[in-house]
């Protein structure tokens, strides 16, 4: 089987330089092996990755399902089809790949906007969320998830401890078009923390699997209602 190959790493990176420049072109990668264990425990087979990077975590994920399941990618267009041609070169073609622009304004919540319309619903059983790191992109995230994780599904969150003012890409000194983009109270807010202790924690519909990290999926919003009088996430939101 074909192995990654530099000249491809460093296409992928020259496409980070030229044609995104809200975000730095080198960034942190290896295998997330919390996800690719709990993914294996609980048999799961139709797995999505927001963020996929160079594809550390998603390559290992393919291993094991070896052609079985369903393997869907989000992120920026040059990251997707990086990642997916590194899956086909090494046999595996159960890949649907979802590359958004690197308009500052885009994200991974639009091609999941297109599974909806499609009414897919309850297409991913594991959904690991590593990409943005953000309130503004993954509190949608999360709900646009829910909507087409099946009961019983994961939701892996990456980073939780993680803030923009400590990070070794994106910390202001280092990349200062972060402190144009956010306040100094989003700079050093854990962000993905937000989104875990504010939308997930507080949802009788998921249970912990992974303190601070994985959720599993108990029901579809509503479906709880009758029986525990819980109120569905819109009602704890926005009252009604």
């Amino acid at each position: 089987m074909q192995e990654t190959t530099a000249a491809s790493l460093e296409e992928v990176f020259e496409k980070r330089a030229t044609e995104n420049d809200s975000y730095p072109s080198q960034l942190i990668t290896n295998v997330n092996t919390e996800t690719v264990d709990t993914f294996v425990r609980f048999n799961c087979k139709r797995y999505a990755e927001f963020g996929v990077n160079l594809g550390s975590t998603t390559l290992e994920i393919a291993r094991h399902l070896n052609g079985d399941g369903e393997i869907y990618l989000f992120d920026y267009q040059y990251n997707v089809d990086y990642v997916a041609s590194l899956l086909k070169s090494n046999g595996f073609k159960n890949v649907h790949p979802f590359g958004s622009s690197a308009k500052l304004l885009d994200s991974y919540n639009w091609p999941l906007s297109h599974l909806l319309e499609r009414k897919a619903d309850d297409i991913f059983d594991y959904c690991f969320i590593d990409g943005a790191h953000t309130w503004n992109v993954d509190a949608l995230t999360f709900f646009l998830v829910d909507r087409l994780l099946a009961v019983g599904g994961l939701i892996d969150f990456d980073d939780y401890d993680w803030c923009l003012g400590k990070s070794p890409t994106l910390a202001p000194h280092l990349f200062p078009k972060t402190a144009e983009f956010y306040t100094s109270e989003q700079i050093d807010d854990q962000q993905v923390k937000r989104v875990v202790d504010l939308l997930v924690k507080t949802s009788p519909r998921y249970e912990t699997i992974l303190e601070n990290k994985i959720y599993r999926k108990l029901a579809h919003d509503g479906d709880l209602l009758s029986a525990s009088k819980q109120p569905s996430i819109w009602e704890r939101l926005f009252g009604g």
